[in-house]
């Protein structure tokens, strides 16, 4: 799989929560699942860098939901996953983390987790196309602008 392991939570996060749990409900519900570190929801700053400078400033408050769990299947293989949404539903923080687990390790059910990847990653695409188009639209062309200011001064 070609697909960088960074790329998977933001892909998944754009599925709804039932396609998760029609997905891989048969597989979790006979592995011990539990947290590595406490799962962590609330505010968190989000600091970007000045573009002039590049000195760090805080941009405001974002919603973060961040969850790390350890996997334990009946036949006794372990895989750890973990992931971070800029949200507060932390059920499906808590699928994403199984999902980076499966898709990391190959664990049984990685085959529906690919396929909820390559939906997700689809809408992702389209989501980037509209985004283009938008973007696109709304290109101003500054060269016609200072060639109107050259007519008003004649």
């Amino acid at each position: 799989m070609n697909i960088p392991r960074s790329t998977w939570p933001r892909a998944l996060a754009l599925l709804p929560l039932t396609r998760f749990e029609q997905a891989l409900n048969w597989v979790t519900q006979n592995w011990h699942i539990e947290p590595v570190q406490l799962p962590a929801s609330g505010l968190a700053m989000l600091q970007v860098a000045d573009s002039a400078f590049g000195d760090a400033y805080n941009l405001g408050e974002i919603p973060l939901t961040t969850m790390w769990l350890e996997i334990t299947t009946p036949d006794g293989q372990r895989a750890e996953g973990a992931a971070q949404l800029m949200d507060d539903d932390a059920e499906k923080v808590r699928w994403l983390a199984i999902c980076d687990a499966v898709l990391s390790t190959r664990l049984e059910g990685f085959d529906q987790v690919k396929a909820l990847l390559d939906e997700g990653l689809a809408k992702f695409e389209q989501e980037q196309r509209l985004r283009q188009a938008l973007l696109s639209k709304t290109r101003v062309d500054f060269a016609l602008l200072s060639a109107s200011e050259d007519d008003d001064e004649d």
